[in-house]
């Protein structure tokens, strides 16, 4: 991790600008700061590893209220990662499917498009960054990765110059292969995919995102994978 000013401190040093006031210190903060979502961005698409997800204490919640679909995001969404419904008994979350757009109207008898009022829904999802201003700001680079900022950086202080970039330029694709190399590798021991060999029942919802709102479709009652009532591998029964 590294604060703001001590970024600012080696951006200068590395484009030997530490003594001259050619590129202003809020000028250098506003390329930090974009270099800065470019680099989160890196990371929150690093082969779906979560960086910045929240914890199960800390997940967004909001509660259906039984005649609408379409619930707003969090001011800060970035990318979705989940959503859960909460039920009621045993009173437990359990994980909603995403459905495909063809599937927006398949509903059966005891299904519909709507969902009951009173329901729990949790959403996980990578925020956005928080922009640096203070100088005591953090950025977290995960493992020395803010030096991606700098060398971004260093390419528009040689551009604003007029002077030749190319070295920070091959700086910088080396720490992007240095990022996505790393970052794919974050957890060695896990299992590219989980296979669901219980075939238990999972409540008849499922989500998509629309825009900046999240769709829910189904009524959210438990349902059996092989038929009956409720959602299962994609249908609406």
């Amino acid at each position: 991790m590294a604060t703001l000013t001590e970024i600012i401190t080696l951006c200068k040093s590395e484009t030997d600008n530490v003594n001259s006031t050619f590129i202003t210190d809020s000028e250098w903060t506003s390329w930090i700061n974009n270099s800065y979502r470019e680099l989160y961005g890196l990371i929150t698409q690093a082969f779906g590893n979560d960086y910045f997800v929240q914890t199960p204490s800390t997940g967004y919640t909001f509660t259906t209220d039984g005649a609408n679909s379409f619930f707003s995001l969090p001011a800060d969404f970035f990318k979705l990662l989940g959503v859960d419904l909460l039920v009621s008994s045993p009173g437990v979350y359990v994980s909603l499917k995403p459905f495909d757009f063809v599937d927006r109207n398949r509903f059966g008898q005891f299904n519909s498009s709507i969902q009951q009022a009173g329901q729990t829904i949790r959403v996980f999802y990578v925020p956005r960054v928080t922009a640096l201003s203070a100088g005591s700001d953090v950025v977290d680079g995960v493992n020395g990765w803010e030096e991606y900022i700098v060398a971004d950086c260093g390419i528009k202080a040689k551009d604003k110059a007029e002077e030749d970039a190319s070295i920070m330029a091959m700086r910088k694709q080396a720490l992007l292969d240095r990022i996505q190399n790393e970052a794919a590798r974050r957890d060695a021991g896990s299992p590219a995919t989980v296979a669901d060999t219980q075939r238990q029942g999972r409540p008849s919802m499922a989500y998509r995102l629309n825009g900046s709102k999240l769709w829910l479709i189904g009524n959210g009652q438990s349902g059996y994978p092989w038929g009956g009532w409720g959602y299962g591998e994609g249908w609406w029964f």
